[in-house]
């Protein structure tokens, strides 16, 4: 009977294994043309950090009575070289600012503008600025494809290409310069790239220590048709200072974008302008669109006055009748961090009906990381009243580095009543760095618990981690001569899980010889599918004996 049965399963593992290693097959040769278009890839990059190495960029300085007299002298320089090369200058440097900022603990905003990170904000107590910048121009056969703004205190190779180096350049010349790019009517086929090279000139002119800079980024707001250069504008609008009332008008108006209307409210709420935060509030409650009273939330609290704002996220958290806001103002109330708004997120737990706005709770106590916010948390996964909620503290917890936690999540899982939570701190310890959150894997896992549901949920998890002992382990379970049958095939599919010098030897083992036919035919299913040469081999040999 064992041959018949062995010879049955055979042909349905020897089946699998044929579709398996066609399907390996064309994805072998997918496989080969994706390596082999990568490798073309990477020999062109080669080449070109090569080139870029040995021609590593050195200034060349230019002479000319003002920056439109040296852009031109640059250009007929490189004229006879015929490759692109960069013209760069540096200029006045708006206060309080810094581009490219490097490491450091920053507190503030970190904005993106094209590929160039801009910062404004202190780093350990400190205003971080950026004095010594330049705007560089990428020309290629004399029109401009790049415009770059970059921190000179930071080494570059410039691609590899010549750096025309103009000097200081006079507020006036380079404002019009580069008022002039953004205002310039790109050509129908090269759109897309004329659209960031008006946003980044919009970004260098916004950078500019100017009282006129104002004046030019509201004429790109109400002027320009492009979405690049009026975000970029709004945002560095609220920068400058003294325009809440013009951004407030944009936010109001229900005829322009929502991202842009969004971007207004974000850029009144980084003014430092004492009515901000009395106009975002007026704002949030004359706004109808979801989107941009999320965006006004939003805008509160990266405002300057804490707590008022904080007042404001409290009374939108506990009483918009929208569940979104309210579970967005519950964000930013993690966000903004400190034990003061604890008790008042704990009783949005106790009387908010929308399990959404529940489960942003315990990511706004995750987020303000005191140990008061933790012990919430392990409240609400012991005493809750919802599984799911429970479930979701649990992951939470499991987030939280140190012993003293582990402990106390161990203490939860021995006192649980509930399986389906017991086994959300299963997978809790399965993802764990920690030895002692293991060793309760392993402890339930070995049957010590007297749950069969649980054990096979225990090493489900531990087949996911790596190392001897988990191995060991899934071998001891299946070689077991007590342990039930379905915990038996649990651990076959575990070990199938692992790396297939790990797993094909001990599953051929378990095919051959295991008393067991249900936890036979097992193996040799997941043999069949694992597409491993040495389980065709396997098959061959035990059909070449039923021949015979």
């Amino acid at each position: 009977m064992r041959r018949s049965f062995l010879l049955g399963s055979l042909l349905i593992g020897v089946s699998l294994l044929g579709v398996m290693s066609c399907a390996a097959h064309a994805g072998n040769t997918t496989t080969a043309a994706i390596r082999l278009s990568t490798n073309e890839t990477p020999n062109a990059a080669a080449t070109t950090a090569a080139t870029t190495t040995v021609q590593s960029a050195s200034f060349i300085p230019v002479e000319g009575a003002d920056l439109k007299a040296k852009l031109d002298a640059a250009n007929s320089r490189a004229r006879s070289s015929r490759t692109p090369y960069w013209s760069a200058y540096s200029f006045d440097v708006r206060p309080g600012v810094a581009v490219d900022p490097g490491g450091g603990k920053f507190h503030g905003s970190m904005n993106q503008t094209g590929g160039t990170t801009v910062f404004v904000g202190t780093s350990n107590g400190m205003t971080v600025e950026t004095r010594n910048l330049a705007v560089f121009l990428l020309r290629d056969a004399n029109a401009i494809t790049r415009i770059e703004i970059y921190n000179l205190d930071r080494k570059r190779e410039y691609g590899g290409y010549p750096v025309y180096w103009l000097g200081r350049a006079g507020n006036e010349e380079s404002l019009n310069f580069l008022r002039g790019m953004v205002e310039a009517n790109p050509s129908p086929a090269s759109t897309t790239n004329a659209s960031l090279l008006h946003q980044h000139a919009t970004l260098a002119l916004a950078l500019h220590d100017d009282a006129r800079v104002g004046g030019m980024l509201k004429g790109f707001i109400k002027s320009s048709n492009n979405p690049k250069v009026r975000s970029t504008a709004v945002y560095w609008l609220g920068q400058v200072g003294g325009e809440t009332e013009f951004l407030a008008d944009i936010v109001r108006n229900n005829g322009e974008t929502k991202d842009v209307r969004r971007q207004a409210a974000h850029a009144i709420g980084e003014s430092r302008d004492s009515a901000a935060l009395t106009t975002l509030q007026s704002l949030y409650a004359g706004v109808a669109e979801r989107e941009v009273k999320r965006g006004i939330i939003h805008a509160v609290a990266d405002n300057e006055n804490k707590e008022a704002a904080r007042a404001f996220l409290l009374r939108v958290a506990k009483t918009d009748a929208d569940k979104e806001s309210r579970r967005t103002a519950v964000h930013a109330l993690g966000d903004a961090g400190g034990d003061g708004v604890i008790d008042e997120l704990m009783s949005i737990v106790t009387n908010d009906q929308d399990k959404d706005v529940r489960r942003a709770v315990l990511h706004a106590l995750a987020e303000i990381k005191t140990p008061r916010a933790q012990a919430k948390i392990l409240e609400i996964a012991r005493t809750g009243k919802e599984p799911d909620l429970r479930r979701h503290a649990i992951h939470m917890l499991a987030e939280i580095e140190g012993e003293a936690m582990i402990e106390e999540i161990i203490k939860l899982y021995d006192a649980e009543g509930s399986n389906e939570v017991r086994r959300q701190i299963l997978h809790a310890f399965g993802e764990m760095k920690s030895q002692r959150a293991e060793d309760k894997l392993f402890s339930v896992a070995r049957g010590s618990e007297g749950n069969a549901e649980l054990r096979r949920h225990a090493i489900h998890m531990i087949g996911e981690r790596a190392g001897k002992r988990s191995l060991d382990l899934l071998r001891e379970t299946v070689e077991s001569s007590s342990a039930e049958t379905q915990i038996q095939m649990q651990a076959v599919h575990a070990i199938s899980e692992r790396p297939a010098d790990e797993s094909v030897p001990l599953l051929i083992k378990v095919a051959r010889t295991h008393p067991n036919q249900q936890v036979r035919r097992r193996a040799i299913h997941v043999l069949g599918e694992s597409g491993d040469p040495r389980a065709l081999e396997f098959f061959r040999e035990v059909l070449k004996s039923e021949k015979e």
